[in-house]
């Protein structure tokens, strides 16, 4: 094989090998394979366009690689603060989403509900004779109550449903996937079972009810807003009624209601 041969094939194997390596980068994210090329800058003269090509790749590999890491800190600080806003957002005491949570879940439901052109429901509900369970056992007793509150409530939902604490002891629920007005009004009714049934506290038992206003999109409301105002017109609807009931707005449509 004669010199310029032999320089010939040696170029040639070596574009190859740098060939694969380029493949490893681009199709498996190997970035480790800067450690081949800056092996390869040295087997040719430094001012050949080989060794050259061998090491802009080099250095290109290198600033990726510098990108990535930076990529994935900021990826983790976003994160981070994501589950710092998420927290934030929730309530201390029953862990559930706030207020703040409930209407961006509702505001989302809307938006669904609009796009697919379906209806979802809406509960706004509040404890019956929770202040007597405060005067007559004290705050503690009742902070306990809302967490056994909740982790009943939570048995009653299906996945994507959301349950959230407004504040004291009036709570929200959002059926994005309840459409239709019987599955709520079944909902309603095991709610108001399963917190009729008296809690065990340290204090002492407590025996409560609930009362629950219901709203269904786009019926009742087509925002935020109506669709809260006409949950909670329900919900005095049925302590109008004596408590411990479901109830529509009077306002609403003559669909069936009471507990």
């Amino acid at each position: 094989m004669t010199s310029g041969a032999h320089t010939q094939h040696q170029e040639q194997i070596f574009l190859q090998r740098l060939n694969e390596v380029m493949q490893r980068i681009a199709h498996h994210g190997d970035l480790h394979a800067v450690e081949p090329l800056m092996a390869m800058t040295g087997q040719h003269p430094a001012d050949s366009t080989l060794a050259q090509l061998a090491e802009s790749f080099a250095h290109m590999v290198v600033k990726l690689e510098a990108r990535e890491f930076e990529l994935e800190c900021r990826i983790e600080d976003l994160d981070q603060t994501r589950r710092e806003l998420e927290q934030a957002n929730l309530d201390p005491l029953t862990n559930l989403p706030n207020r703040m949570i409930a209407r961006d879940r509702l505001r989302q439901a809307i938006a669904d509900a609009r796009t697919s052109h379906s209806s979802f429901t809406v509960f706004f509900m509040d404890l019956d004779r929770f202040k007597k369970v405060n005067d007559t056992l004290g705050h503690a007793a009742g902070d306990e109550l809302l967490c056994k509150v909740t982790e009943r409530l939570t048995v009653c939902l299906n996945e994507g449903d959301t349950l959230a604490r407004l504040g004291g002891d009036e709570f929200l629920c959002v059926f994005p996937r309840c459409a239709e007005a019987t599955d709520a009004q079944a909902i309603a009714n095991t709610m108001l079972k399963t917190l009729n049934e008296p809690f065990a506290l340290a204090a002492g038992q407590a025996d409560i009810g609930t009362s629950i206003g219901l709203a269904h999109f786009p019926e009742h409301g087509q925002t935020v807003d109506e669709l809260i105002a006409f949950a909670d017109a329900g919900l005095y609807e049925a302590k109008h009624r004596g408590r411990n009931v479901w109830a529509y707005s009077p306002k609403a449509a003559p669909l069936h209601t009471g507990g």
